[in-house]
């Protein structure tokens, strides 16, 4: 079983308030999202989510695992996430602005 250490995803939605997929774990693979950085890269403070659609699922309010925090103006923040995807899981971002970034790090593990 190898492991793979990585950047899973990076992401700034060219949407505003639309969910946009940072990392789909690919077919035959599991994955660990050991955390996930927020930049705020406006002069304004800037809502933010992060949910998981287990294989791919419809959208669902059990899926949010952050909702509307804010990112202060100009500020990171990282995220300890210890959190397990299976192949087909979906982790996405929303951002109440486009200038926002996000970083999904962790471990690809083949299944």
């Amino acid at each position: 079983m190898a492991i793979h250490y990585k950047i899973l995803g990076q992401v700034v939605p060219s949407a505003v308030n639309t969910y946009t997929q940072i990392y789909p774990c690919p077919t035959g693979k599991e994955a660990i999202c050991s955390s996930l950085t927020v930049a705020n890269l406006s002069t304004d403070d800037v809502l933010y989510r992060v949910r998981v659609r287990q294989a791919g699922a419809a959208a669902n309010d059990k899926q949010i695992l952050v909702y509307d925090t804010a990112a202060a103006a100009g500020i990171s923040q990282a995220l300890q996430l210890s959190m397990t995807l299976g192949t087909g899981d979906i982790v996405e971002v929303y951002g109440a602005s486009t200038a926002i970034s996000f970083n999904l790090f962790g471990s690809e593990v083949d299944a």
